[in-house]
Parts: structure tokens; sequence; C-alpha cells
């Protein structure tokens, strides 16, 4: 990814909400030693929360920007937002096969499948019973409808070959499975505290998560395994047409293309990763792909400039730039 001269660590970023986000990272904590209570397993301690907590970063940060003075009172609600998060990883995981998680095994295959889709459904309900002692209609109707659209967005490519998929389908789906959730997460606070801040805050959520998604793509394609902490290349060997690979696949020789598809659920060597890595880069899908991240945080930037300036839309400011330098 390209690099900027200077690169803020999200623990910077953060300073504005540090206790409040510290306070999530417990609640998170305490809901997943909930869930695992309800499975017999021979041992269990409170589990550490792994990840960047952006969804609450964000919420928590939304809230501050739109001028509340109390974030413990947000607390909760960034917490629901990671735990719906967090559910959707665990079904997209149970959907892919997938073993491996931020580096450590997956639910399903820690469980099973079948436990797996159930843990996910508890820490959804357990998210939404929490928005809603916001007593907020609109904060439950809208976190609901972003759960509706990660499963349209599932459901819409179910059974389409990579021929039948466009760059305004990548988008889509983008849209759909990632960013409806960061727009949400932003947006909450405003609908509780700030109505005439929401509209801007649900863009700029949108925004934000479709240039995340692209870029999370990237990595896929540029990163090494342990960098990433899940097998690199995962999206070609699930034949997925993401942003860069549908780049890649446009470039490409009709060769290369059938080479391509025969990764389909094959078990990559490290010479398949770096063959698929230098093609990302020789057909010049990873820097059209970042261009086409950039347009998005572009407008990201420009919708927090309708946002009164603090610290918290600084951080806001900068968690966008974070986003195209990241590695992981």
């Amino acid at each position: 990814m390209h690099s900027v001269n200077t690169i803020i660590s999200l623990s910077e970023l953060y300073r504005p909400i540090e206790e409040p986000l510290a306070d999530v990272r417990e609640a998170v904590g305490q809901l997943w030693l909930d869930a695992l209570q309800l499975v017999q397993v021979d041992a269990i301690s409170k589990p550490k929360v792994e990840g960047k907590l952006l969804r609450p970063a964000m919420c928590l940060l939304s809230a501050g920007a739109t001028g509340c003075e109390n974030l413990q009172r947000f607390v909760p609600m960034a917490m629901a937002y990671e735990a719906l998060h967090i559910a959707s990883l665990t079904h997209d995981d149970v959907v892919d096969h997938a073993s491996l998680r931020r580096g450590a095994s997956s639910l399903n295959a820690l469980w099973s499948n079948h436990a797996a889709v159930l843990g996910g459904d508890y820490l959804m309900a357990r998210a939404i019973e929490t928005l809603a002692d916001y007593g907020s209609c609109e904060v439950v109707s809208r976190a609901v409808s972003s759960i509706r659209r990660m499963a349209e967005g599932e459901l819409l490519f179910f059974g389409r070959g990579p021929d039948d998929i466009e760059e305004k389908d990548c988008l889509e789906l983008a849209q759909l499975k990632t960013a409806s959730l960061f727009a949400e997460a932003c947006n909450a606070p405003a609908c509780v505290d700030a109505p005439e801040l929401s509209s801007v805050l649900h863009q700029f959520g949108i925004a934000f998560g479709i240039a995340f998604q692209i870029v999370d793509d990237l990595l896929d394609l540029t990163q090494p395994s342990k960098q990433l902490g899940k097998p690199a290349c995962g999206d070609v060997v699930e034949a997925k047409v993401t942003i860069p690979i549908l780049f890649m696949r446009q470039a490409m020789h009709v060769d290369d293309k059938a080479r391509m598809d025969s990764y389909r659920e094959a078990i990559l060597t490290e010479d398949d990763r770096e063959w698929i890595m230098s093609m990302a880069q020789q057909t010049g899908a990873v820097a059209r792909a970042e261009q086409v991240a950039k347009t998005f945080t572009d407008k990201a930037m420009r919708l927090l400039e309708q946002i009164p300036q603090s610290a918290y839309r600084s951080s806001l400011e900068g968690i966008v730039d974070f986003v195209i330098v990241r590695t992981c």
C-alpha cells in the first residue's frame, strides 16, 4: 500500500476515547464469556478481545463529535456494534469453512458449525437488546437493517461466476457487507442526541466502510499469512471476486485466468501465493484498486468537513488516513 509522510497509530487516534474504549473492550470480553459459558467446554477463562475495535471506536468518536460530554453513556452502544461485527465474522467463517480468525482458531473450528452459527445468533440478539435500551426505534431499526443488508450481500452473489460480476457489483457488496455496519455505528449516537448530524455521519460511514473493504481485499493479495492472521490469497481459494481480483482478471491472459480458476478450493503452496501476489502487481490491479479506495476516503474526508471541528473529528480524519496505509 502507498505510504504517507506521517502515520499516526490507532492508539494515538483513540486517545480522546481511551477510557470508554477500554470499558468497551471489557464489556465485549464479558459478552464472549457469557456465550462460552453456554457451551460445555473443558476450561473457560475470560477471552482476550483482539482486533482494532474500529466500529466501537468510531461510534464513540462520532458521539464525541456530535458534542456529547459523557461518552460513558455510549459504551454499551459501542459494544453492541462490535458484537454485531463479531457475529457476522462468526457466520462468515462457517460459510467460508475458515479455521483461522485473527491468528487464532475460528469459533467453528473450536466448536462446530452448528454451535458457531448459534453463537453468532446469540451475539446478535444481545447486541439488539443493548441497543433497545437507548429508547430509540430508529437506532434498533437501522441496526436490524444493517444485519439484513449483510445477509443480502451474501445472497445476491450466491452462485454467480466471475464473468457475471462487474465493478459496480463489487462496490455494492462492499457497501452491503461492510459499510452498512460502519454507517450505523457512526450514525447511532447522532440518532439519540444530534439528529441534524445523523445523515452526514451515515454517509461518512458508508464511504469509509467501502474504502476499508477495498483495502481489506487488497491486503489479502499483498500481505503474508503471518501478517494477516489467516491464509493469504484466501479470496482466490474461495473464488470471491473482489475489486482487485476483478481488475486482475480483466488484465489477464486466458491461460493466467485458467490458472487462477484452478486454485478454487485448492491448498495453495507458497509458490502459488507468490504467483498470485506478483500478478496482482503486474496487472496493475493493486494500483487501480488503491485509486478506487482513495476516491472513497476523499469522500469520507469531505463529509467530515460538515462536522464541527474537535479532537474527535480529528481522530476520525486520522482513522480515514490510517485505512489507506494499514498492513493488516
